[in-house]
């Protein structure tokens, strides 16, 4: 068992920690049917054999190297409409933690479920939520970050190390990431949703900058507007057209 958090009101009271699972959110969607949480409850592995990504990617990471951990989470004050706040929520605090560790670093959230620093991915998010009663009754919250990791990253991926040439401890990253997810989480909970908007948006990669993107349609230089408040992304097209667009419609294929 990890130590549990004492400088946090509820999030990491209660922690299940593995050396070896297959996805710290299937687990959790287990012991939550078998009313073994509480909320604010963490499920932490070295190594995630079948650690799930967006679209059904895997994602993949080194026994003991990278933090792979889920968190439990009842935002019954949020209407399936909102969902998109959680992303949102854990988007900043991720970033808050990056900024912390990397302060020279050019860190960014990235639509939908992507951190960004120094122009390469160095984690994501896998949000699984369960709708009851015109609410969400709860919601699932994987975290991938990459922080020891050296090798065999895809190009397109970076860690904490790789920029900080510095060996990181997990458990004080997770610490600091569980503290920043309780401060959004009760911002939300408070009904602060703009400044929860604001932040984001102030920090979103790529907005009001010119990039290669691809739709169902075909490939075209597009400019990022602003996210909606229900998680559609607005991208304005080369001849002036605002299109949105839900999860998995448009790609970033470069940012020139």
């Amino acid at each position: 068992m990890h130590k549990i958090f004492a400088n946090t009101l509820f999030i990491g009271k209660q922690v299940v920690s593995l050396p070896s699972c297959h996805s710290t959110n299937d687990l959790m969607a287990q012991m939550s049917a078998n009313n073994q949480l509480h909320e604010g409850a963490i499920i932490i592995t070295k190594h995630q054999t079948k650690g799930k990504g967006q679209r059904g990617n895997v994602w993949n990471s080194p026994e003991g190297e990278n933090l792979t951990f889920s968190v439990f989470l009842k935002p019954k004050f949020l209407k399936p409409s909102q969902q998109f706040e959680l992303n949102r929520m854990v988007s900043l605090a991720l970033l808050d933690v990056l900024k912390k560790l990397v302060p020279n670093a050019k860190s960014f959230v990235k639509w939908p479920n992507d951190l960004i620093l120094n122009k390469k991915k160095i984690a994501g998010i896998l949000i699984e939520n369960s709708i009851g009663q015109n609410a969400i009754s709860e919601s699932i919250i994987g975290i991938g970050l990459n922080v020891n990791q050296k090798n065999n990253l895809l190009s397109s991926a970076t860690s904490l190390t790789l920029n900080t040439q510095t060996k990181w401890n997990l458990n004080n990253i997770l610490l600091e990431i569980a503290q920043r997810l309780e401060h959004y989480y009760l911002i939300l909970r408070g009904g602060d949703y703009r400044l929860i908007h604001e932040l984001y948006e102030a920090n979103l990669y790529l907005k009001d900058k010119v990039a290669f993107y691809e739709d169902g349609i075909g490939k075209f230089n597009g400019i990022i507007r602003k996210v909606h408040p229900d998680g559609l992304l607005e991208i304005e097209d080369e001849s002036g057209v605002h299109k949105q667009y839900q999860f998995k419609e448009v790609r970033l294929l470069s940012n020139h």
